[in-house]
C-alpha cells in the first residue's frame, strides 16, 4: 500500500523534499488512512507533516469527540495539529448556502489558514477512487461539460490527493489490518444529501454491473483530463480571437461559430463562469442557451443563472450580470440597446492624442501600445500587410498631424478611388457595428478626415500604390483582439 501511494505521489509530483504537507484529517476512515500513510512515507520522501481538523459544530458531542480523537492520534504520532471549531449552520444561513456547500467552503478556508500558520507547501485531502467516481456521476447527472467528467484531479494548485490511487475497499482493508479505529460520521448515511444517494444507492448498482466499475470510471476520468488539457489550449486561442470583455459586459463574436462546436461551447462555458464569478451551477443547458442565441434575431434575450442576461446583437452576443446594464427596446427587430450604449459610453472618455511618427504611444484605457515607422521605400520581399491591426499608409497623402480620436459628427472616410465620402456614422451602421461599441472605437485621422477605423478599414485615398514614395507603418499591439 505504501509503495503504491508513494509511486502515485511521485508520478504526479505531489511533493518535493524539505516541503511541508498539511494533512486534512476528519477522523474518518479515509483521512486516517491518509494520515498513517503520509506519516509512514515522510521519512523516506523527505517532507514534514502537519495536521488540520475542522469541527463543523453540526453533530454536537459526536463532532467534538472526533476532534479529540484526531488530537490524540496526532499526539501519538507526535505530529503538530491545529483544530478549528466553527458554526456551519450559521454560516450557511448567512451566505444562503446549502449545509454541504457551507461546510466545504469553511473547510477549505480554514485549510488555507492553517497552511499559512504552519508554512505548509501542500494541503493533502483524502479523496479516493470512489469519491472520484461519485463526483463524475454527480456532474453527469446535473449536466456537465468535459471538466466535470474529469472527476477529481490528483493535483490542483497546492491541493494534493495521494489516495486517488486507492479504492475505498482498499482503505478499509488497510485500516483493519493495522488495527486502527476511526470515527464514523452518521450524516454520511443520510440520503437527504445528494452525494450520499450516489454513494449508497447508485454506485453499488454499477458495481453489480461490473466489479471494476469504480476503477474503470477513474481510468475514464484520466483520459478526459488529458482531453480537457488539449481542449483548454484551443479554447484559450479561440477566446483571444472572439471574446471582448469590459467592466460592463462580455461580447462574443459571431465568428466563434467558425470553430468546432466543442471549442465554441467551451468558450461560452468559460464566458458564463467568468461573468457569473463562479462555475458552480453553470450547466450544459445554459451553455446551449447561449449557443442557440447566435441563431436568433437581433435583440433577443436569454435569462441565465446568477442574474445573467445575454442579448443577440449584430456581431454576436453581449452578456452581462445583474443590473450593470438594463436593456430596453430589445424586442423590436433591429433595435439598438440605448441603455447599454449609455452605460458603456459613460465609462469611455473622448480620446484625442497626437501620434508620433517614428515612435510609439501608449493608450492605457484601451490597453494599446501603438508604434509607427516611416519607410522611405517599400522594403524588398515585403508585401502590404493584411493584418487587421497593422496598416501601411501613403505618407505623402496625409495632411497635417496624425492623431487618435473617438468619433465626432463630421468624421468621414474616403471609400473609393473616385473620392466618394462616407460619414463614420453611416459606415458604422452599414457594418452593423452595435451602438454600444461605436463611441469606443479609435479612429486615426489627419487634419481633414479619418484615415483608419482601427480594427476595420482604412481610407481609400491613403492606400499604398505603385506611385507611393514614403510609407507610414502603424502597428497596434495589446488590447483585446490585436495580433
Amino acid at each position: 500500500m505504501q509503495k503504491k501511494v508513494r509511486n502515485f505521489m511521485e508520478e504526479y509530483h505531489m511533493v518535493e523534499r524539505e516541503e511541508t504537507i498539511l494533512a486534512a484529517v476528519s477522523g474518518g476512515a479515509d483521512s486516517l488512512c491518509l494520515l498513517m500513510l503520509l506519516h509512514a512515507l515522510c521519512g523516506e520522501m523527505g517532507y514534514a507533516l502537519r495536521v488540520v481538523h475542522v469541527e463543523h459544530g453540526i453533530r454536537g458531542e459526536a463532532s467534538l469527540h472526533d476532534a479529540r480523537f484526531v488530537e490524540e492520534i496526532c499526539a501519538k504520532y507526535k505530529i503538530p495539529c491545529r483544530i478549528y471549531h466553527c458554526q456551519t449552520l450559521d454560516y450557511a444561513r448567512e451566505k444562503k448556502l446549502s449545509v454541504e456547500e457551507a461546510a466545504r467552503k469553511l473547510r477549505y478556508q480554514l485549510f488555507r489558514e492553517a497552511a499559512e500558520e504552519f508554512g505548509a507547501d501542500k494541503i493533502a485531502v483524502a479523496h479516493n477512487q470512489n469519491d472520484c467516481a461519485e463526483t463524475m456521476l454527480f456532474h453527469l447527472a446535473r449536466g456537465s461539460g468535459l471538466q466535470g467528467l474529469c472527476g477529481i484531479l490528483p493535483v490542483r494548485g497546492r491541493i494534493i490527493r495521494p489516495l486517488l490511487c486507492l479504492a475505498r475497499e482498499e482503505i478499509e482493508a488497510y485500516l483493519e489490518q493495522s488495527g486502527q479505529e476511526f470515527c464514523t460520521d452518521e450524516t454520511n448515511m443520510q440520503l437527504m444529501y445528494t452525494r450520499n444517494k450516489i454513494r449508497h444507492q447508485i454506485l453499488p448498482l454499477l458495481t453489480q454491473v461490473n466489479d471494476n466499475a469504480v476503477f474503470h470510471m477513474n481510468q475514464a476520468a484520466n483520459v478526459v483530463a488529458e482531453a480537457v488539457e488539449l481542449v483548454e489550449g484551443l479554447r484559450l486561442l479561440a477566446a483571444e480571437k472572439y471574446v471582448c470583455a469590459s467592466a460592463e459586459c462580455v461580447c462574443v463574436s459571431q465568428k466563434l461559430l467558425e470553430e468546432p462546436p466543442l471549442i465554441a461551447r467551451e468558450v461560452l462555458r468559460s464566458v458564463l463562469a467568468q461573468t457569473a464569478g463562479s462555475s458552480k451551477d453553470i450547466q450544459r443547458i445554459h451553455v446551449q442557451q447561449l449557443y442557440d442565441l447566435f441563431a436568433r434575431q437581433n435583440g433577443k434575450v436569454a435569462e441565465l443563472p446568477y442574474k445573467m442576461r445575454a442579448q443577440r446583437t449584430y456581431e454576436g452576443i453581449m452578456l452581462w450580470k445583474g443590473r450593470a446594464q438594463k436593456l430596453r427596446n430589445a424586442a423590436a427587430p433591429g433595435a439598438e440597446s440605448r441603455a447599454a450604449a449609455e452605460s458603456i459610453s459613460d465609462s469611455v472618455q473622448l480620446v484625442s492624442l497626437t501620434l508620433p511618427i517614428g515612435g510609439s504611444l501608449a493608450v492605457p484605457s484601451y490597453g494599446y501600445e501603438i508604434s509607427t515607422r516611416l519607410l522611405e521605400k517599400i522594403p524588398q520581399n515585403e508585401e502590404i500587410p493584411k493584418k487587421i491591426y497593422t496598416k501601411w499608409f501613403d505618407y505623402d497623402k496625409i495632411k497635417g498631424t496624425t492623431r487618435l480620436k473617438t468619433r465626432q459628427e463630421q468624421d468621414y472616410l474616403i471609400i473609393n478611388t473616385e473620392g466618394s465620402r462616407k460619414k463614420i456614422k453611416k459606415y458604422f451602421i452599414d457594418e452593423k457595428i452595435p451602438v454600444y461599441l461605436r463611441d469606443q472605437i479609435l479612429l486615426l485621422a489627419d487634419d481633414t478626415h479619418v484615415l483608419w477605423v482601427i480594427g476595420y478599414r482604412i481610407s481609400e485615398d491613403v492606400k499604398v500604390t505603385e506611385h507611393t514614395k514614403r510609407i507610414l507603418e502603424i502597428r497596434v499591439n495589446g488590447g483585446r483582439e490585436c495580433e
